[in-house]
């Protein structure tokens, strides 16, 4: 049996962080694997399809559509389609957490300035 190189989320070696895109890989999701510190994060945004959002460590603070809400380490946040979101890591200590897209290709409107804080 031959072994082949498996794909990678990381954006270099080694990198704690990175994204993948589901129809690279024959898969109908697409995902982030998010290590931001405190006070980093993407701004304001929507998606045509859902995203999930699965915090492993640390805290986040969620813009959600009009309002706020705060997840820690074991919450699951579920934006739905076209609603406005992004997330700021608010610390004590990095945030952690996998993200999933429901599309194998990624699409992003972005409602503010840069993409990323």
């Amino acid at each position: 049996m031959t072994e082949r190189a498996l794909p990678t989320w990381r954006y270099g070696e080694g990198a704690t962080k990175g994204s993948w895109e589901g129809h690279d890989l024959g898969s109908d999701v697409s995902g982030f694997v998010v290590d931001a510190a405190q006070g980093e994060g993407p701004s304001a945004h929507t998606h045509p399809y859902s995203e999930t959002f699965v915090v492993l460590e640390g805290r986040a603070r969620f813009r959600y559509g009009d309002g706020f809400i705060e997840a820690e380490a074991g919450a699951i946040v579920v934006v739905p389609p076209d609603t406005a979101h992004g997330f700021t890591g608010i610390g004590p200590g990095r945030l952690r957490m996998v993200t999933i897209h429901a599309s194998p290709r990624m699409e992003t409107t972005w409602l503010e300035g840069d993409e990323v804080s």
